[in-house]
C-alpha cells in the first residue's frame, strides 16, 4: 500500500507511450507505479509514479510531445552509480556521466524515452553545513 500525502510540488511529463515510459522510470531511476487511471477503453492514459517521498511524477499519454532544452528535472539519490549503470543497460542517453562538482555534489544527467532532461544528484560530503559549499563553489569561481 503506498502513503497517501499532499504533494508540496509534483511534474506532469506528456509521454508518447506511457507502457515504455513507465518501464524506463522503473528500470533507470527506480520510479514504481503509485496508481494508474484508464481512459474509457481500459487503456492507460495517466500513472503516478514515485522515487522516494515527494518525488512524485504524473506521465500523461500524448500524441505529440515537444519537449524543450529550458527545463531540468533534479532527483536526489543516495545511489548515483547504480543509477548510471542502469542507464548503460537500458541504452539511455546519458549527457553527463556522474561528476563531482564544486557544490558538494555528484551529478549524473541523462535523457528519459521522450526527451525529458534530468539531473541525478547525491552529495558527496553529508558532513559539509550549507555555508561551507557555498564559500567552496565561491572560491571556485
Amino acid at each position: 500500500m503506498h502513503e497517501f500525502y499532499q504533494m508540496p510540488l509534483f511534474v506532469k511529463l506528456k509521454v508518447r507511450n506511457i507502457e515504455k515510459s513507465k518501464e524506463w522510470y522503473a528500470n533507470v531511476i527506480n520510479f514504481n507505479s503509485v496508481f494508474d487511471f484508464p481512459d474509457a477503453n481500459g487503456t492507460t492514459s495517466m500513472t503516478h509514479l514515485r522515487g522516494t517521498k515527494y518525488q512524485d511524477l504524473m506521465l500523461l499519454q500524448a500524441k505529440e510531445v515537444n519537449t524543450c532544452d529550458s527545463v531540468i528535472i533534479n532527483l536526489f539519490s543516495s545511489d548515483i552509480y547504480s543509477i548510471y549503470q542502469a542507464a548503460l543497460d537500458n541504452k539511455t542517453n546519458i549527457i553527463q556521466q556522474p561528476t563531482v562538482q564544486p557544490w558538494n555534489a555528484k551529478e549524473l544527467t541523462l535523457e528519459d524515452p521522450d526527451g525529458y532532461v534530468f539531473t541525478i544528484t547525491e552529495s558527496v560530503d553529508t558532513n559539509k553545513d550549507f555555508d561551507t559549499v557555498i564559500d567552496n563553489v565561491k572560491d571556485q569561481l
